[in-house]
């Protein structure tokens, strides 16, 4: 103390040297001690050099605070394997959405089935499945119902009188339906059990409807028989490929807009159905094609020719398949002619994304859950065509991004992560012959989760590289300063080191 109070200018105030005698200022701890504004032009001086250099580090100086900025505010991620463990055992099912379109495959026949990879056994249930009825055009028309109460077709009729209904083939059919407001047409092929049955019935109904005066006479009950050579390229022509097939074409009906009876066969419930057929006429609204004759809540007749299914299953977690084919009791399919072809509205695994995860999840994985949406598979023409789609599932796990201000690993969950399936998959089209055309998914879910987490920079990781930016910019910018002066000097020769532009 006795050196501080030695030192300071004998001038001072009493009150300042009592002051320091006692203790130090605050102010002598300023790290920052500004030079005194007389004194500037003494130990300072500008250069041309001095300049440029000045400039240059302040450029570079902000490019590089500019990359900083873009690095953190950039969002980057990072992925994992983890192998999967299953530990509850209601994790051993999977859910399956799905949202398909068959514009040639009729509801009514319609089945969808989970198996195992091999076909053996049934490897999941059905949770909902709707069907709606698609007319020509692909547009939906109406919901489908299963029946109530299965179909009971007549199996022993017998018509012994002469035949009341009248044989068609290719040369004639379309000229006899301008002949008539509506024509009803069955058609069928030899030896087959079902078209057998029919046939009496289909007789005795065209005769009892003859003798309902009511009903005039600008109608037609008439047959095709397929197995004709006359009538083959007929039935490919209007895709028949289902036997038997019961259809309604109406004189005023656009292109080969037509209508198929799907109720009971047997001579009543027929012609009480075709009564109703008859007098609509020639041309209905939609909702009329729509008929249920006998009002018991089944529709007996309709206008759609295809099918949009969709729905969820529930399936085993281990290689399955999900087939898509037509079945029916009392009907057969021909395979030359019947069409799986199909888009993919919607088709994913486990429980749908919600908005929030839509929103983290990375682009690639969000179109990886759903990769076959929106995708179209077509038939060849006239060639009966199975379609078998490969997938390989893959679970995920998405791991929300902390915040900046956090400092635990970015690997590490604050919040429960999102989980859900991706997949990718392979098409292929099959043609065997006798076979009947199906779709087939087969999928796999592979024994491993693939973790995602978002990688970014903490506030204190990018304050720290911001002050190590300026700092640093000023010491190598000293040290270039210092090494150029130096070389001037050594070239030139001579001279007083110079100051320092700042």
């Amino acid at each position: 103390w006795r050196g501080l109070s030695e030192r300071q200018p004998p001038h001072a105030p009493a009150e300042r040297r009592a002051r320091g005698a006692m203790g130090f200022s605050f102010k002598s701890l300023d790290f920052f001690r500004r030079v005194k504004r007389e004194l500037v032009p003494e130990i300072t001086e500008v250069s041309w050099s001095g300049s440029v250099l000045s400039v240059l580090a302040a450029i570079g100086m902000l490019l590089l605070l500019y990359t900083e900025f873009v690095k953190f505010t950039t969002i980057e991620t990072e992925s994992r394997l983890i192998l999967d463990k299953y530990k509850d055992p209601k994790d051993d099912t999977l859910q399956v959405n799905f949202n398909i379109d068959f514009p040639r495959l009729k509801c009514d026949f319609a089945k969808i089935s989970a198996t195992n990879f091999m076909g053996t056994h049934m490897a999941g249930m059905a949770l909902r499945v709707n069907k709606v009825h698609l007319d020509q055009s692909g547009k939906a028309i109406a919901r489908h119902e299963e029946r109530k109460t299965p179909l009971q077709h007549s199996q022993n009729e017998v018509h012994e009188g002469p035949i009341a209904t009248k044989s068609l083939t290719q040369e004639k059919f379309h000229a006899t339906l301008q002949d008539h407001a509506v024509t009803i047409v069955s058609f069928c092929v030899n030896k087959y059990i079902w078209c057998d049955m029919l046939d009496p019935v289909w007789e005795k109904t065209a005769v009892q409807l003859g003798d309902d005066k009511a009903l005039g006479s600008n109608y037609l009950m008439a047959k095709v028989n397929c197995s004709d050579p006359s009538a083959v390229s007929l039935c490919r022509e209007e895709s028949v490929d289902t036997y038997p097939s019961i259809r309604v074409y109406r004189k005023e009906a656009k292109g080969k807009e037509h209508e198929v009876y799907h109720g009971e066969r047997s001579v009543a419930a027929i012609t009480a159905w075709a009564s109703h057929v008859i007098q609509q006429g020639g041309e209905v609204q939609q909702k009329q094609k729509m008929l249920d004759a006998d009002k018991d809540g089944n529709v007996d007749s309709h206008n759609g020719v295809g099918c949009r299914m969709s729905g969820t299953l529930k399936v085993q977690k281990a290689p399955g398949m999900v087939k898509i084919h037509a079945d029916s009791d009392g009907h057969a399919f021909d395979w030359t002619t019947m069409d799986v072809s199909h888009t993919v509205t919607h088709m994913s695994f486990g429980t749908p994304p919600t908005d929030m995860s839509g929103h983290v999840t990375p682009r690639h994985i969000k179109d990886a859950i759903g990769a076959m949406n929106n995708k179209k598979f077509s038939s060849a023409k006239d060639v009966p065509t199975t379609h078998e789609h490969m997938l390989k599932v893959v679970p995920h796990r998405i791991v929300l991004p902390h915040p900046r201000w956090s400092t635990k690993s970015q690997e590490e969950s604050i919040h429960p992560p999102f989980e859900g399936f991706s997949y990718v998959f392979h098409s292929n089209n099959l043609q065997k012959v006798g076979e009947v055309p199906v779709v087939r998914i087969n999928y796999d879910i592979l024994p491993y989760t693939m973790q995602f987490w978002y990688k970014q920079d903490t506030l204190y990781d990018f304050l720290t590289q911001i002050c190590a930016i300026v700092g640093g910019v000023f010491v190598v910018s000293g040290i270039i300063w210092r090494l150029l002066d130096k070389f001037v000097r050594v070239v030139v020769g001579g001279g007083e080191p110079a100051r320092m532009p700042y």
